[in-house]
């Protein structure tokens, strides 16, 4: 357990923690009500160095889609109310976790914090973050679910509302009333045809 009197952000946080998650591949996890700027170009930063191989983010609210533009690494996103506040770094051989208030500018005041440093396997590690994990999973799978829906949904608009559909329709429509058209003319062609014959007949047995 510590305490900070609101000196310390959420981007000194990230900095402070990283390399005691150890050897890389490293994944970040943040919880946090938002995903203020300053910290996300640190980490967008840290990315780029290699330094992070994935990013999960349980978030407040939905962030602006561009504030991803050009990252190189893997990122789910859950969006819950009232996420909680958690930065974790998990590395090759350890995990570094702090609970506590994110802020992202500094504010004067108490701040109380939970620290853990252990190895990935640690059973105190899934004791403490068992609850956190079940709820982003949770949260990122309805996303997944909704944005599948919401795929589904779109491509079915797009293919009834397609300038083609009218046309093969259109197309088999008149291709139907060609052939019955065709039809009609073929059966008065064959009655004039069986009048013609009964007409000659009709004349030779008079002759």
């Amino acid at each position: 357990m510590f305490q900070t009197q609101g000196d310390v952000t959420i981007t000194n946080l990230l900095k402070a923690t990283m390399l005691f998650s150890g050897d890389r591949p490293r994944t970040l996890t943040i919880s946090a009500p938002s995903l203020p700027e300053r910290a996300m170009r640190t980490i967008r930063r840290y990315a780029e160095l290699g330094y992070i191989a994935r990013l999960r983010l349980l978030l407040g609210e939905q962030p602006d889609a561009t504030v991803f533009n050009g990252f190189a690494v893997e990122i789910e996103l859950a969006i819950t109310p009232n996420a909680p506040s958690l930065l974790m770094w998990q590395g090759s051989t350890n995990t570094a976790v702090i609970q506590g208030t994110m802020p992202d500018t500094v504010t004067p005041s108490l701040h109380l914090y939970a620290g853990l440093l252990c190895g990935n396997q640690s059973t105190t590690l899934r004791n403490a973050t068992d609850a956190f994990e079940a709820l982003f999973r949770s949260r990122y799978r309805r996303m997944q679910q909704a944005e599948a829906e919401a795929a589904t949904v779109a491509a079915k608009t797009v293919a009834s509302a397609s300038p083609d559909a009218p046309a093969v329709q259109s197309a088999g429509v008149l291709a139907s009333e060609n052939k019955k058209k065709s039809n009609r003319k073929t059966k008065k062609s064959n009655e004039k045809s069986n009048q013609s014959m009964a007409t000659t007949s009709a004349t030779e047995e008079s002759r």
